[in-house]
Protein backbone atom coordinates (compact mmCIF):
# COMPACT_ATOMS: atom_id res chain seq x y z
CA UNK A 1 0.00 0.00 0.00
CA UNK A 2 1.50 3.33 -1.05
CA UNK A 3 1.35 6.18 1.45
CA UNK A 4 -0.47 8.37 -1.08
CA UNK A 5 -3.29 5.82 -1.46
CA UNK A 6 -4.13 5.83 2.27
CA UNK A 7 -7.31 7.69 3.19
CA UNK A 8 -8.01 8.08 -0.55
CA UNK A 9 -11.56 9.41 -0.17
CA UNK A 10 -10.50 12.23 2.16
CA UNK A 11 -7.55 13.09 -0.05
CA UNK A 12 -9.75 13.18 -3.15
CA UNK A 13 -12.17 15.59 -1.48
CA UNK A 14 -9.30 17.82 -0.43
CA UNK A 15 -7.92 17.77 -3.98
CA UNK A 16 -11.25 18.93 -5.42
CA UNK A 17 -11.35 21.87 -3.01
CA UNK A 18 -7.66 22.80 -3.31
CA UNK A 19 -6.50 22.14 -6.91
CA UNK A 20 -3.58 24.59 -6.92
CA UNK A 21 -2.12 23.14 -3.73
CA UNK A 22 -2.46 19.62 -5.08
CA UNK A 23 -0.76 20.58 -8.35
CA UNK A 24 2.17 21.95 -6.37
CA UNK A 25 2.39 18.75 -4.35
CA UNK A 26 2.29 16.68 -7.54
CA UNK A 27 5.13 18.73 -8.99
CA UNK A 28 7.25 18.21 -5.88
CA UNK A 29 6.51 14.48 -5.97
CA UNK A 30 7.50 14.19 -9.62
CA UNK A 31 10.80 16.02 -9.09
CA UNK A 32 11.56 14.45 -5.68
CA UNK A 33 11.95 18.00 -4.36
CA UNK A 34 11.13 17.15 -0.74
CA UNK A 35 13.23 14.00 -0.83
CA UNK A 36 16.19 15.86 -2.30
CA UNK A 37 15.98 18.53 0.39
CA UNK A 38 15.84 16.02 3.24
CA UNK A 39 18.59 13.98 1.64
CA UNK A 40 20.80 17.05 1.40
CA UNK A 41 20.32 17.75 5.12
CA UNK A 42 21.10 14.19 6.18
CA UNK A 43 23.65 13.02 3.61
CA UNK A 44 21.59 10.34 1.86
CA UNK A 45 20.18 10.17 -1.66
CA UNK A 46 16.71 11.33 -2.65
CA UNK A 47 15.81 7.79 -3.65
CA UNK A 48 16.82 6.53 -0.22
CA UNK A 49 14.48 9.09 1.34
CA UNK A 50 11.70 8.01 -1.02
CA UNK A 51 12.27 4.43 0.11
CA UNK A 52 12.07 5.48 3.75
CA UNK A 53 8.71 7.16 3.09
CA UNK A 54 7.31 3.89 1.77
CA UNK A 55 8.99 1.63 4.32
CA UNK A 56 6.39 1.56 7.14
CA UNK A 57 3.74 0.26 4.74
CA UNK A 58 5.94 -2.68 3.83
CA UNK A 59 5.70 -3.95 7.42
CA UNK A 60 2.40 -5.89 7.69
CA UNK A 61 2.52 -6.23 11.48
CA UNK A 62 2.93 -2.48 11.98
CA UNK A 63 0.18 -1.60 9.48
CA UNK A 64 -2.18 -4.17 11.01
CA UNK A 65 -1.54 -2.79 14.49
CA UNK A 66 -2.29 0.79 13.40
CA UNK A 67 -5.45 -0.36 11.60
CA UNK A 68 -6.74 -1.98 14.78
CA UNK A 69 -5.99 1.18 16.77
CA UNK A 70 -7.62 3.35 14.11
CA UNK A 71 -10.86 1.46 14.71
CA UNK A 72 -10.93 2.78 18.30
CA UNK A 73 -11.03 6.34 16.98
CA UNK A 74 -13.88 5.54 14.61
CA UNK A 75 -15.94 4.36 17.57
CA UNK A 76 -15.71 7.70 19.37
CA UNK A 77 -15.51 11.45 18.76
CA UNK A 78 -11.73 11.52 18.38
CA UNK A 79 -9.64 11.82 15.26
CA UNK A 80 -6.07 11.07 14.25
CA UNK A 81 -4.36 10.78 10.89
CA UNK A 82 -2.45 7.52 10.98
CA UNK A 83 -1.10 7.77 7.43
CA UNK A 84 -0.28 11.45 6.81
CA UNK A 85 2.87 12.25 4.89
CA UNK A 86 3.87 14.72 7.60
CA UNK A 87 4.32 11.73 9.92
CA UNK A 88 6.25 9.86 7.25
CA UNK A 89 8.53 12.88 6.79
CA UNK A 90 9.50 12.60 10.47
CA UNK A 91 10.02 8.85 10.08
CA UNK A 92 12.24 9.37 7.04
CA UNK A 93 14.25 12.06 8.84
CA UNK A 94 15.03 9.61 11.66
CA UNK A 95 15.96 6.82 9.25
CA UNK A 96 18.26 9.14 7.29
CA UNK A 97 19.92 10.95 10.22
CA UNK A 98 20.26 7.83 12.42
CA UNK A 99 20.09 9.78 15.70
CA UNK A 100 21.15 8.45 19.09
CA UNK A 101 18.86 10.76 21.07
CA UNK A 102 15.53 12.28 20.00
CA UNK A 103 13.41 14.58 22.16
CA UNK A 104 9.81 15.18 21.15
CA UNK A 105 7.01 17.15 22.80
CA UNK A 106 3.41 16.04 22.50
CA UNK A 107 2.44 12.37 22.56
CA UNK A 108 -1.36 12.11 22.96
CA UNK A 109 -2.24 8.62 21.74
CA UNK A 110 1.20 8.05 20.26
CA UNK A 111 0.75 7.86 16.48
CA UNK A 112 3.84 9.93 15.62
CA UNK A 113 5.79 8.35 18.48
CA UNK A 114 5.08 4.90 17.04
CA UNK A 115 6.58 5.87 13.69
CA UNK A 116 9.62 7.46 15.35
CA UNK A 117 10.23 4.34 17.43
CA UNK A 118 9.79 2.14 14.38
CA UNK A 119 12.49 4.18 12.64
CA UNK A 120 14.81 3.73 15.61
CA UNK A 121 14.15 -0.01 15.56
CA UNK A 122 15.02 -0.15 11.86
CA UNK A 123 18.19 1.85 12.60
CA UNK A 124 19.01 -0.57 15.45
CA UNK A 125 20.02 2.38 17.61
CA UNK A 126 18.64 5.39 19.46
CA UNK A 127 16.27 6.46 22.23
CA UNK A 128 13.14 8.62 22.06
CA UNK A 129 12.39 10.91 24.99
CA UNK A 130 8.76 12.10 24.84
CA UNK A 131 7.40 14.99 26.89
CA UNK A 132 3.62 14.85 27.35
CA UNK A 133 1.43 17.13 29.45
CA UNK A 134 -1.05 14.30 29.97
CA UNK A 135 -4.28 16.05 28.95
CA UNK A 136 -6.86 13.23 28.55
CA UNK A 137 -9.03 15.31 26.20
CA UNK A 138 -6.65 14.44 23.36
CA UNK A 139 -7.11 10.67 23.79
CA UNK A 140 -10.02 8.22 23.71
CA UNK A 141 -11.55 7.68 27.15
CA UNK A 142 -9.58 5.38 29.40
CA UNK A 143 -6.46 5.39 27.21
CA UNK A 144 -3.07 6.38 28.60
CA UNK A 145 -0.53 8.58 26.76
CA UNK A 146 1.12 6.62 23.98
CA UNK A 147 -1.30 3.71 24.19
CA UNK A 148 -0.94 3.09 20.45
CA UNK A 149 2.80 2.38 20.63
CA UNK A 150 3.45 -1.34 19.95
CA UNK A 151 4.92 -3.20 22.92
CA UNK A 152 7.97 -4.35 20.98
CA UNK A 153 9.02 -0.71 20.36
CA UNK A 154 8.75 0.53 23.93
CA UNK A 155 12.24 -0.48 25.04
CA UNK A 156 13.61 2.58 23.21
CA UNK A 157 11.00 4.95 24.68
CA UNK A 158 11.17 7.13 27.78
CA UNK A 159 8.03 9.10 28.67
CA UNK A 160 8.19 12.30 30.76
CA UNK A 161 4.83 13.57 32.02
CA UNK A 162 4.49 17.28 32.69
CA UNK A 163 4.36 20.72 31.10
CA UNK A 164 7.12 21.19 28.53
CA UNK A 165 7.98 24.60 29.98
CA UNK A 166 9.17 22.90 33.19
CA UNK A 167 10.14 19.41 31.97
CA UNK A 168 12.19 20.36 28.90
CA UNK A 169 14.82 22.55 30.63
CA UNK A 170 15.54 19.80 33.18
CA UNK A 171 15.58 17.08 30.52
CA UNK A 172 18.00 18.99 28.29
CA UNK A 173 20.34 19.60 31.21
CA UNK A 174 20.28 15.88 31.94
CA UNK A 175 20.80 14.75 28.35
CA UNK A 176 23.26 17.44 27.36
CA UNK A 177 23.35 17.21 23.57
CA UNK A 178 20.63 15.65 21.40
CA UNK A 179 20.57 14.71 17.73
CA UNK A 180 16.97 15.65 16.92
CA UNK A 181 14.21 17.73 18.51
CA UNK A 182 10.57 17.54 17.44
CA UNK A 183 7.95 20.07 18.53
CA UNK A 184 4.43 18.64 18.42
CA UNK A 185 2.75 20.08 21.49
CA UNK A 186 0.94 23.42 21.92
CA UNK A 187 1.16 25.15 18.54
CA UNK A 188 0.87 28.76 19.66
CA UNK A 189 3.49 31.21 18.46
CA UNK A 190 4.83 31.74 21.98
CA UNK A 191 5.11 28.08 22.90
CA UNK A 192 6.54 26.89 19.59
CA UNK A 193 9.18 29.60 19.69
CA UNK A 194 9.98 28.82 23.33
CA UNK A 195 10.60 25.15 22.57
CA UNK A 196 12.68 25.75 19.45
CA UNK A 197 14.82 28.42 21.07
CA UNK A 198 15.36 26.20 24.10
CA UNK A 199 16.17 23.12 22.04
CA UNK A 200 18.53 24.74 19.53
CA UNK A 201 21.58 25.15 21.84
CA UNK A 202 21.18 21.53 22.99
CA UNK A 203 21.02 20.13 19.45
CA UNK A 204 24.35 18.91 18.07
CA UNK A 205 25.87 20.54 15.02
CA UNK A 206 24.40 18.76 12.00
CA UNK A 207 21.34 17.73 13.99
CA UNK A 208 17.75 18.54 13.06
CA UNK A 209 14.93 20.50 14.67
CA UNK A 210 11.39 19.76 13.46
CA UNK A 211 8.12 21.54 14.18
CA UNK A 212 4.74 20.06 13.33
CA UNK A 213 2.10 22.51 12.07
CA UNK A 214 4.85 25.05 11.41
CA UNK A 215 2.53 26.98 9.08
CA UNK A 216 0.23 27.92 11.95
CA UNK A 217 2.44 30.85 12.94
CA UNK A 218 5.82 32.49 12.21
CA UNK A 219 7.79 30.93 15.09
CA UNK A 220 9.63 28.32 13.01
CA UNK A 221 10.62 30.74 10.26
CA UNK A 222 11.77 33.34 12.77
CA UNK A 223 13.95 30.91 14.69
CA UNK A 224 15.46 29.43 11.51
CA UNK A 225 16.33 32.93 10.31
CA UNK A 226 17.67 34.05 13.70
CA UNK A 227 20.10 31.12 13.95
CA UNK A 228 21.06 31.29 10.25
CA UNK A 229 20.16 27.64 9.71
CA UNK A 230 22.17 26.12 6.82
CA UNK A 231 18.96 24.55 5.58
CA UNK A 232 15.30 24.99 6.51
CA UNK A 233 11.97 24.32 4.83
CA UNK A 234 8.36 23.51 5.68
CA UNK A 235 7.25 20.22 4.09
CA UNK A 236 3.62 19.12 4.42
CA UNK A 237 3.29 21.40 7.45
CA UNK A 238 6.44 20.08 9.14
CA UNK A 239 9.20 22.64 9.60
CA UNK A 240 12.67 21.13 9.28
CA UNK A 241 15.87 23.03 10.06
CA UNK A 242 19.47 21.89 10.29
CA UNK A 243 21.82 23.20 12.91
Amino acid sequence: MKWYLANSVERFRFAIKNPRYVMGVAAREATLADERFLGKLTGVSAMQVRGFLQEPFEMPDFVSHLRSCEAVFREGMYSADFWAKKILIQYAAVRALRPEIIVETGVASGVSSSYLLLALERNKKGTLHSVEIGDPSYRPAGRVPGWIIPDRLRSRWQLHIGDATTVLPVLFQKLGEVDMFIHDSLHTYEHMKFELELAYPHTRKGGLLLADDALWNKAFDEVAQAVSSPGSRIIRGVGIMKK
